[in-house]
């Protein structure tokens, strides 16, 4: 058995476990996680998209809000536990809830998409994954990304004692997307409280612009 099955195996079992106890992070029924999720959605300016991807989709909670913005949504989570929650709370026809590895997935397969979704995931791929897996992951994004498509990403950046949310680490992520070729198109700092802690969440929203005529990438 390779390592990366032994990563993935110890990681489904690790969030599924999290999940058959019911809503570990309280997604459903916080108000903070409310008020983030229109936050995410406002920052999207009223676009509509074709093709959505969602990655690290949970229980589907953020996914009923691209439903109502999104033609086609096909959302990832490596907990079957979640996949079954979403599956039986969210009423989309539109949503292909699937139990997958994002790192074992092949983007362009299906791609191009239109928007990509990263909601307080890309942290723990980074906790179980090398940083050149990481990056690697952010470099296929980018090529499965439509001309003038987007990535949205909300992490949490202060606030909890956690070292997976350093500031620094989270920046760095959200720098990376930058590095494989995306522009920032629009980022902000939501703020809030949850379980009496002082939040901060950085959103950001990444938009890749067409490659120009005569270039090696559009020649490619």
């Amino acid at each position: 058995m390779s390592e990366r099955t032994v990563i993935t195996q110890k990681a489904q079992a690790f969030f599924d476990d999290l999940w058959k106890r019911g809503d570990p992070w309280k997604l459903e029924t916080s108000d903070f996680e409310r008020i983030k999720y229109e936050r995410e959605i406002g920052i999207l300016r009223g676009r509509r998209y074709p093709r959505v991807l969602e990655i690290g989709c949970g229980a589907g909670w953020f996914t009923r809000s691209l439903g109502q913005i999104a033609d086609q949504i096909v959302a990832l989570d490596i907990s079957p536990a979640a996949i079954g929650r979403a599956q039986a709370a969210v009423g989309f026809e539109s949503i292909d809830f699937r139990v997958a590895n994002v790192m074992d997935y092949n983007p362009r397969a299906e791609g191009p998409w239109d928007l990509v979704v990263m909601n307080e995931t890309i942290y723990y791929l980074g906790w179980l994954y090398s940083f050149f897996d990481v990056a690697w992951l952010a470099a296929e994004l980018f090529a499965a990304t439509r001309d003038e498509g987007q990535v949205l990403m909300a992490n949490t950046c202060g606030g909890v004692e956690d070292y997976l949310l350093c500031p620094w680490i989270i920046r760095t992520y959200h720098d990376l997307f930058l590095n494989v070729g995306y522009q920032l198109d629009s980022k902000e700092t939501f703020r809030g409280t949850k379980d009496g802690a002082d939040i901060e969440v950085i959103i950001s929203l990444f938009g890749k612009a067409p490659a120009q005529k005569g270039s090696p990438v559009a020649r490619a």
